[in-house]
């Protein structure tokens, strides 16, 4: 007699196999991510030199593939920062960003392995101080940027530069910022 848990296992597995090809053969897919990165302000809150310094970064999120050239996709990318600089007194500099972006990804049309492509999009920028009397700063962004899959089996590998631009608001500073992001990553297709 078959149990209860082989009969469960069963039927959560087979309706998904059928699922599963290899992405190059996908037009219509739903797409795991995950990255890591370094994120740079490229500009200064102020004239004196004040910033953030460059940090780490690691996210990831889920994309919608609409097409064998095009996916709607929805990411959070977190990073640890300090402020450095002389305008603001703070007891403790150190802060968390996240970003929260929704973009869309074009492909270019290729046989190859190798796929570049372009993304556009926007979405929110939550910057939460370490210090207790500062409140966090949310600020909306645009983004674009470029990257390159390398497309084999179940996923993707991808490297990607892209650019946040938005107005950030906080600490005493009103200032245009532009930001520059490297990602590396890997993404896992499921057929739908």
């Amino acid at each position: 007699m078959v149990s209860a848990r082989v009969v469960a296992l069963a039927l959560l597995v087979l309706p998904t196999a059928g699922l599963i090809a290899p992405l190059s053969a996908q037009s219509s897919a739903l797409i795991l991510f995950a990255h890591v990165g370094r994120h740079s302000p490229l500009v200064n809150l102020s004239d004196a030199g004040d910033d953030f310094a460059p940090a780490f970064s690691y996210g990831g999120g889920l994309a919608l593939q609409v097409s064998d050239r095009a996916a709607i996709r929805l990411g959070v990318t977190r990073h640890r920062t300090r402020y450095r600089g002389e305008t603001a007194s703070l007891a403790d500099s150190s802060s968390t960003r996240y970003v929260i972006a929704a973009d869309v990804q074009i492909g270019w049309p290729t046989t190859s392995a190798l796929v570049p492509y372009v993304f556009f999009g926007g979405g929110a920028l939550t910057t939460q101080f370490d210090d207790p009397g500062v409140s966090p700063a949310t600020n909306a962004m645009g983004r674009f940027g470029i990257g390159l899959n390398r497309v084999g089996g179940l996923g993707a590998w991808f490297l990607e530069f892209g650019t946040m631009l938005y107005q950030f608001n906080g600490l005493g500073f009103e200032r245009l910022q532009f930001d520059l992001q490297a990602r590396l990553g890997f993404a896992l297709a499921v057929g739908i």
